[in-house]
């Protein structure tokens, strides 16, 4: 895996100033480079002999030396902190390939009739010359690679941020899609029981139930709910297990004070605090009270449950707590404890989100 790893780094890193359309820059540069060293200091008219002769041909050496120097120094050398290695490469490259050129120009180039060379300055005189130009074309490429550096960096870090997104969103999507098995089977017993011996009740609690499973449904794939229509979820399921209390052991008491018009919630997040206490019937019949105080910014969420939590139970309120804490960080609170008075009690308090509001950071 680290290889893997290591192999594409290198290669984002080789191939990061020709991406994203950055080959463009490189064509612009070049196309500057015709304009002013051919366009501008030759009189004539530009044929194709000028364009091969005075242009591809009279900057082939210190284009072999700029692309060895984006595509094989930097990544293999410089990126790797051989800085060294990197340095004595570069150098070399800007001192030695000059000479190369003069002698390209002097014995090839010459050849087609055309006079690259200053005549008159000899080997030493238009060595300096080439060095210079090199020089000066190697600072503005490099200005070149550094800006593109620089775009390839804040690309990176909103790739980062949108991979950090949707981790983030995949991470809710199972906390809101985690509907317990066992709680299914047990709603889905309930309602043939209804069915079969047919209760008062029977008629709404299918019609709960299946409210209950839409708003889920409709709600999945959504980071935010508004906090009336959560709240009435609750109120459904909570109606829903309180129709076959008697079986199901569970009595629950949800009291609301505070104004939750106009505020949004993480979607689910309270159907879910409830279904832990729904996964298992009760040895005995238990209750569940639910106090929920709405403020400007936050929700402060108090359960008191008159037994003991068991070890399920135990474990699941408390991946609920640590799951929301990982998303929400420091604007969660999750306080969970069995109390000595053979109750069971959690503190939560939960963020109110705003309007289109992605993961809090």
């Amino acid at each position: 895996m680290s290889t893997f790893v290591e192999q594409e780094i290198h290669r984002r890193n080789r191939w990061v100033y020709f991406t994203r359309y950055r080959w463009v820059a490189h064509i612009a540069y070049w196309v500057g480079v015709f304009l002013i060293s051919t366009k501008l200091n030759f009189t004539g008219p530009v044929t194709i002999s000028v364009i091969l002769n005075k242009f591809l041909l009279a900057n082939l050496h210190i284009a072999i030396f700029f692309y060895l120097y984006c595509l094989y120094f930097i990544p293999y050398f410089f990126k790797k902190n051989k800085n060294l290695t990197f340095w004595i490469l570069v150098i070399a490259s800007i001192t030695l390939i000059p000479v190369a050129d003069f002698y390209f120009n002097k014995y090839i180039i010459s050849l087609t009739g055309e006079n690259i060379l200053i005549p008159g300055l000899g080997f030493w005189g238009n060595y300096q010359v080439i060095l210079i130009g090199y020089v000066v074309n190697f600072l503005l490429f490099s200005m070149l690679l550094f800006f593109m550096e620089k775009s390839e960096e804040s690309d990176l870090v909103e790739e980062l941020e949108q991979e950090k997104r949707e981790i983030e969103q995949v991470k809710l999507d199972l906390l809101k899609t985690n509907i317990s098995p066992d709680f299914m089977m047990r709603s889905l017993d309930q309602l043939k029981r209804a069915a079969i011996v047919p209760e008062i009740y029977t008629p709404e609690s299918i019609i709960k139930f299946s409210e209950l499973l839409r708003y889920r449904l409709y709600r999945n794939k959504q980071l935010q709910s508004p906090l009336t229509d959560e709240l009435q979820a609750l109120r459904d399921f909570i109606s829903f297990i309180s129709f076959d209390h008697q079986r199901n052991h569970l009595y629950t008491e949800l009291l609301v004070k505070g104004n939750p018009e106009h505020k949004l919630i993480a979607a689910l997040a309270l159907v879910n605090i409830l279904e832990p206490f729904c996964k298992t019937i009760p040895a005995v019949p238990a209750e569940l009270q639910i106090k929920i105080q709405v403020e400007s910014a936050l929700l402060k969420i108090d359960l008191l449950y008159n037994q003991h939590a068991t070890d399920h139970l135990f474990t699941d309120l408390q991946k609920y707590g640590a799951d929301y804490m990982q998303l929400y960080g420091d604007s969660v609170h999750f306080n969970f404890e069995n109390c000595e008075d053979e109750t069971c009690r959690i503190e939560m308090i939960l963020p109110l989100l705003k309007k289109q509001e992605e993961y809090p950071t």
